[in-house]
């Protein structure tokens, strides 16, 4: 689901709230990650059966993987919700986050390459107070 289909669907506070847990499931992910390499690392014995040490080092590795790929998504997801977090208030009442989706630009190519999903590099919202249009970039 691309960050205007979310919006439009949920809300912008809602959706915004989301984006923020499921970044931080994401960093506790990595963080947690950071520890299986720490625990694996301490329970190398390199006088143990070659097979053994094999298997250390191939958990070490996929959770070196998961960490790296679980730190970017993280940070992807965060400047996401902070780039449009920035841009949501309306500028002629002031509100904050209480506006309705009227259209969106394609994706392209930017968020395919990263995460295999496409996003909008911009969004094209209306203020529900006072009925103020204007241009949410996503960059």
């Amino acid at each position: 689901m691309t960050s205007a289909q979310g919006i439009a669907k949920l809300g912008f506070r809602r959706w915004y709230e989301r984006q923020l847990i499921e970044g931080h499931v994401y960093f506790v992910t990595c963080f947690l990650s950071l520890i299986a390499i720490a625990a694996t690392l301490e329970l190398i014995d390199w006088h143990a059966p070659f097979l053994q040490v094999v298997y250390m080092l191939a958990v070490m590795m996929g959770a070196g993987a998961l960490c790296v790929t679980s730190l970017r998504r993280y940070q992807f997801i965060l400047s996401r919700a902070e780039c449009l977090g920035s841009q949501s208030s309306c500028e002629h009442c002031d509100a904050y986050g209480v506006l309705h989706v009227i259209g969106a630009g394609t994706g392209g190519e930017r968020g395919r390459e990263l995460f295999g999903t496409s996003d909008n590099p911009w969004i094209r919202v209306r203020c529900k107070k006072c009925g103020h249009e204007w241009r949410m970039e996503n960059g």
